[in-house]
């Protein structure tokens, strides 16, 4: 596995290069998760691709300096790993969180695209995230500014929370995220870019019929935090959607994914 650095407007890019295919495959990971979650799949991936993943902003090793970041971004990224490859065509792989910007990023990279994985995919319809991506930016700035002291902002959900009115995953998310600085910056970065990575469900299903464009959707049974029967409801009529489903939650990424991937890459080839 190889580690490499891009840069991109003062910023830069941790990057983990492996597998060996003729293809390229680009990786997002989720929230809170770094581009090393990836290194499982390997097995299943290297003989058809040369996987790329990369540290988003405000993760990992990556160093971003921006108070958020954005669709362009992370295209100009994606651009540069091509360059670097030699390559004019991608494949994509979105888990969770950046499932969500391989969709929005969808339309400007489709004539580029062979396949797309979508793995417990954010941003078709995922608990608690229409109200995150609902509020108003001013509200957003103001939060940012009001909660960089946010004990009296966690003493109220803790309170809300034993009058069983603030859910405890809402809880555990806020606490978690708000109490150390880097979590904060990385929280409020990513809150803040939810904007610039929106694409209505039904532009994301007209972009899956009309281009044909192979796209496999990889669900754990146990997932508490994604929709599954309103994807499902999606693909229906789209002979190039498939979905499969795994005995997992939401954070479904490891050997049995591995070898479920393993088994549909024998099975292809």
């Amino acid at each position: 596995m190889q580690s490499f650095f891009l840069e991109h407007n003062g910023a830069k890019i941790h990057c983990l290069r492996f597998g060996h295919g003729p293809q390229l495959l680009v990786a997002l990971h989720g929230f809170g998760d770094r581009a090393r979650l990836f290194a499982v799949l390997e097995n299943a991936l290297a003989e058809r691709y040369t996987i790329v993943a990369f540290d988003l902003p405000f993760h990992g090793q990556t160093e971003w300096p921006g108070r958020t970041f954005a669709k362009t971004d992370t295209l100009a990224i994606i651009h540069q790993i091509m360059q670097r490859e030699g390559v004019e065509r991608v494949s994509l792989m979105g888990y969770s969180f950046g499932a969500r910007l391989v969709q929005a990023m969808l339309p400007d990279l489709l004539p580029r695209l062979d396949k797309l994985y979508l793995l417990a995919p954010d941003g078709i319809r995922t608990k608690g995230m229409s109200a995150a991506v609902r509020t108003p930016v001013w509200v957003r700035v103001l939060l940012f500014h009001l909660l960089k002291k946010p004990h009296w902002f966690l003493f109220l959900l803790k309170l809300g929370h034993s009058l069983h009115l603030v859910p405890p995953l809402i809880l555990h998310f806020l606490s978690f995220n708000l109490t150390r600085p880097e979590r904060f910056r990385r929280a409020f970065g990513c809150w803040f870019a939810l904007d610039s990575f929106y694409l209505p469900r039904r532009r994301i299903k007209a972009v899956w019929r009309e281009s044909r464009l192979p796209v496999d959707i990889y669900f754990g049974t146990k997932d508490e935090m994604i929709h599954y029967k309103t994807v499902k409801k999606m693909v229906e009529g789209i002979p190039n959607v498939r979905i499969f489903r795994m005995n997992a939650g939401h954070r479904l990424i490891g050997e049995n994914l591995r070898e479920r991937m393993q088994r549909r890459t024998y099975s292809e080839g």
